[in-house]
């Protein structure tokens, strides 16, 4: 039977392989990487280069006893080793062997422990780090692509975060190895390649699991959803962790920062077309810790035309134009979720028709009243609040 070894490449430097690594590759009849690893490891033995997309390909044609593969990092750790074991699995036995990966040499380069952090991808892929750093102690990033370290950087100071604590470790393991320790604002003006890592460290992180009270939030004269009806609509919605959110008509904020601490490695849109509630929204945003949250200056659906695709949506209010908002919501993402709020009859009908009417599946309605004790001449007597309803519409996730 033929073997395949997937092998952790670790830094990419000889002296960072493991034993077994570089017993597997001496051994193996012929051994595949990229060019980066192929040059990398030139001085070990003869390594053919190619294209990752190519790798599983070129080792099957290579008709071989033993070819081996070479991984950056550990094949466990945000690595493709999954795709290239599915594709050889059926041409002979594929065996894995670990390597050190970025995160395990980095922190300890800079001293640190990494199993209080949370682990975080952003090489090639989409995505922001504002929620992880916002409700998390200490975060550690791959990042490349488009989502450079000075870019992701650049993100936290623009959103408030720029006195955060950050490590850069960029070409770890090479000649041009280097490392940086300072805030995220000095991070900032770094001049820094595409192969770098970010451990971020918040001293003051959010406590997500804290739902937030009405007496939380600044209010000025904007109205605000009361926390009973918000705690509801929040469950609704069902936010995953990295989901991008819509709150429409957002008032002061306290929908979406209550949806912010759901989708905690995600985004939450506060579109408000009022500049004194927007002012209110930054202000919330910054004392509540909610960075993922992001003011949207704007009237629905024409301030929706440049955000990302919505996986979930609360509208609060839409300026009278629900039926418009509710079709450009559907046209960015047919499997939106969305719950509308109404306080009277007539929003609660004009919901109902243009969800229908756009065809959003599994639209339901539910009502909440609810009242809250104070104290009265010694009694506690239950003031009501006004009711509300809840309608929703769309996105049913089935197991």
């Amino acid at each position: 039977m033929r073997r395949f070894t997937i092998v952790g490449a670790g830094l990419g430097s000889a002296e960072s392989l493991t034993g077994e690594a570089r017993t597997a590759l001496l051994s193996a009849d012929r051994v595949f990487g990229t060019q980066r690893l192929s040059d990398c490891l030139s001085g070990l033995r003869e390594i053919e280069a190619c294209p990752f997309s190519a790798l599983a390909e070129r080792a099957r044609a290579s008709a071989v006893s033993h070819a081996a593969i070479l991984v950056s990092g550990d094949p466990g750790f945000f690595s493709a080793a999954r795709s290239l074991r599915a594709a050889l699995a059926p041409y002979g036995m594929v065996e894995t062997l670990c390597g050190v990966s970025s995160l395990q040499a980095f922190c300890a380069m800079l001293g640190e422990r990494w199993d209080d952090a949370l682990l975080f991808s952003l090489h090639g892929r989409a995505g922001s780090l504002l929620g992880a750093v916002s409700y998390h102690r200490k975060v550690f990033a791959l990042t490349g692509g488009d989502r450079q370290a000075v870019c992701l950087c650049r993100e936290l100071v623009q959103s408030g975060l720029g006195g955060v604590e950050v490590a850069l470790g960029e070409n770890l393991g090479t000649a041009d190895a280097r490392i940086f320790r300072g805030t995220a604002a000095q991070a900032e003006a770094l001049a820094c390649g595409d192969l770098a890592v970010l451990l971020i460290q918040n001293a003051h992180p959010a406590d997500r699991s804290r739902a937030l009270l009405d007496r939380d939030f600044v209010r000025g004269k904007v109205p605000m959803t009361k926390q009973e009806i918000r705690w509801a609509a929040a469950a609704l919605i069902s936010p995953r962790p990295e989901d991008i959110v819509y709150d429409i008509g957002a008032g002061t904020g306290s929908v979406a920062l209550e949806l912010g601490r759901r989708a905690y490695l995600g985004t939450v849109f506060a579109v408000e077309r009022k500049p004194e509630a927007l002012a209110l929204i930054e202000q919330n945003r910054r004392a509540l810790g909610g960075f993922n949250v992001l003011p949207v200056p704007g009237c629905a659906p024409e301030a929706l035309e440049d955000l990302p695709a919505p996986d979930a949506v609360f509208i609060g209010g839409s300026g009278g134009c629900l039926h418009a908002v509710l079709k450009a919501l559907q046209a960015k993402n047919p499997r939106v979720r969305v719950v509308v709020s109404a306080v009277s009859l007539e929003t609660l009908e004009e919901a109902r028709r243009s969800m229908a009417a756009c065809g959003f599946a599994d639209s339901e309605v539910c009502q909440l009243a609810s009242a809250r004790g104070r104290l009265t001449g010694g009694y506690t007597m239950l003031a009501a609040n006004n009711p509300v309803f809840l309608i929703t519409g769309g996105g049913v996730r089935h197991a």
